[in-house]
């Protein structure tokens, strides 16, 4: 931080004396004050309190309704109604057969892996049980765009449920063909697993960002892309897994 001083008004022998000061201050000027003692008890009873706000929950705030993606479900579990924005977000994500859902498919039927299945089912068993919404956090790429959305899952009358997805961040970058359903591939070739929470592509033994993983499999080198089965990762599995047996988090999320 500069000063400006004006030695007219003071004299240079005054500039002199106050460039000293901070020089002669010692340790002892200073009263030290410890925080209480209680200090970290009282903020984690805050945070815990039943007024404090879920950090996975999505603060309320008004959206356009281009960045909002919403479907319901009926007590079939058939994809019964969508929003406004879903034939754009179809289109955009390279789902041009999903623009339009049919009529007669249940939401797990557009699911290839088990696993991921399971998990989406056992979590809207739980919001229709409990009578509570749920909020989950996940990724969601198209071929030229990072985009990260929140979703929040609400239980309706007669057994109706609500997913409404807000976009919470988006992120041009030049277009990974791997994403591309345009792209030309091999299905003799071994699938690349990705992630549907965190976008994640598994190299290995490692789970890679899909630029990272784009280049250490030298993906671009070959004359065909591999196809992609979308799943989850063991941490994203693990975290989710654990949410759904922890009240007031995801399992058990708050009114």
């Amino acid at each position: 931080m500069d000063w400006d001083l004006d030695d007219s008004a003071i004299g240079g022998s005054g500039t002199d004396n106050i460039r000293r000061i901070p020089r002669q201050v010692e340790e002892a000027d200073f009263e030290r004050v410890d925080p209480p003692t209680d200090l970290w008890e009282r903020i984690e009873a805050s945070i815990t309190s039943d007024s404090a706000l879920s950090l996975r929950e999505p603060l309320s705030r008004e959206v356009p309704a281009s960045m909002v993606v919403e479907y319901w479900i009926d007590a079939s579990d058939v994809v019964a109604d969508v929003g406004q924005s879903w034939a754009s977000f179809a289109m955009d994500n390279d789902a041009h057969e999903l623009a339009v859902p049919a009529s007669d498919r249940t939401l797990w039927t557009y699911f290839n892996d088990d696993e991921i299945r399971e998990l989406w089912q056992l979590l809207v068993e739980r919001v229709r049980a409990l009578q509570k919404k749920a909020h989950v956090s996940l990724r969601c790429d198209a071929h030229h765009a990072r985009r990260w959305y929140d979703m929040t899952i609400t239980p309706e009358s007669d057994g109706r449920v609500h997913f409404r997805s807000v976009l919470a961040f988006d992120e041009t970058r030049p277009p990974v063909s791997l994403l591309d359903i345009n792209s030309v591939r091999d299905d003799g070739l071994r699938p690349v697993p990705l992630c549907s929470w965190c976008g994640r592509g598994e190299h290995g033994s490692l789970w890679l960002d899909i630029e990272e993983l784009v280049q250490a499999a030298r993906l671009l080198e070959q004359a065909s892309l591999p196809p992609i089965s979308y799943g989850i990762c063991g941490s994203c599995r693990d975290e989710m897994s654990a949410d759904l047996l922890v009240p007031g988090v995801v399992g058990e999320p708050t009114t």
